[in-house]
């Protein structure tokens, strides 16, 4: 499939095909790249069959390590819950009502501030970028090749509901996701984060990463080790929803 890969991205050079062909050769690439990632990633039916997880792992900032529990459940809903030695944190989102937090029990709940509640919002999907992603409104651009940690990749640009776009980056040998890439504003400037995912593991027979390092600028900002999943676990209703019936949509 890689050879394919690769004769399909010198024929459409080759070829000197006008801009609407070529961006229509670009979408069947990468849609073909999508598809057989997904697959290496479990298939369409163990993705649908897994609605739902708990992750215990910990998180390093530098020398500070902070241990948390994150529950997600398609199609937007997280909810992280951070244990820290003297108060815990918990932020939320339901997918439909703007995220929460509550950091104080003798306070109520309140907003994330505006640049947490986005990226909060962009982190929330559950499923990957490339599941069903036409479905859920991600296009797909074939974007070339690269490199992440000395092993070659393809990338994929996708467009996540016509406004946030990434760049993926898809083992050549495993078929997996290992590195997204993301602009953000930081500090009243436009910076790169860079998403790198490793050692992944099968739950409910659904490949996801245990080992997940974000760096800016080739620094390393922070990494996040997963120590257990479990799929499916029960939740109540109301689990990621604002204690507030009140509460302002997103």
């Amino acid at each position: 499939m890689t050879c394919f890969w690769r004769l399909a991205r010198i024929g459409m050079a080759a070829l000197g095909l006008g801009a609407a062909a070529a961006g229509r050769l670009s979408a069947d690439l990468a849609d073909d790249v999508a598809r057989v990632s997904v697959e290496a990633a479990g298939g369409t039916a163990a993705h649908a069959a897994l609605r739902s997880f708990r992750a215990e792992g910990v998180t390093r900032l530098g020398e500070t390590e902070v241990e948390f529990i994150l529950y997600a459940a398609r199609p937007r809903s997280v909810r992280i819950e951070t244990l820290g030695k003297k108060t815990s944190l918990v932020r939320a989102y339901d997918g439909v009502r703007a995220p929460w937090k509550k950091d104080d029990p003798t306070k109520p709940p309140r907003r994330l501030d505006r640049q947490e509640e986005r990226d909060f919002i962009l982190e929330a999907d559950f499923d990957q970028p490339l599941y069903d992603y036409q479905a859920r409104k991600i296009s797909l651009d074939y974007a070339g090749e690269a490199t992440v940690d000395g092993r070659p990749c393809l990338k994929l640009l996708a467009t996540v509901r016509f406004a946030d776009v990434m760049t993926l980056y898809i083992d050549d040998d495993t078929h997996l996701i290992v590195r997204r890439d993301r602009e953000e504003r930081r500090g009243g400037k436009v910076v790169v984060l860079e998403t790198h995912y490793a050692d992944y593991k099968k739950v409910a027979g659904v490949r996801l990463p245990r080992l997940i390092r974000t760096f800016s600028e080739g620094r390393l900002l922070h990494e996040t080790r997963i120590k257990d999943y479990d799929a499916n676990p029960k939740l109540p209703r109301d689990f990621f929803s604002p204690p507030a019936p009140d509460w302002p949509a997103d």
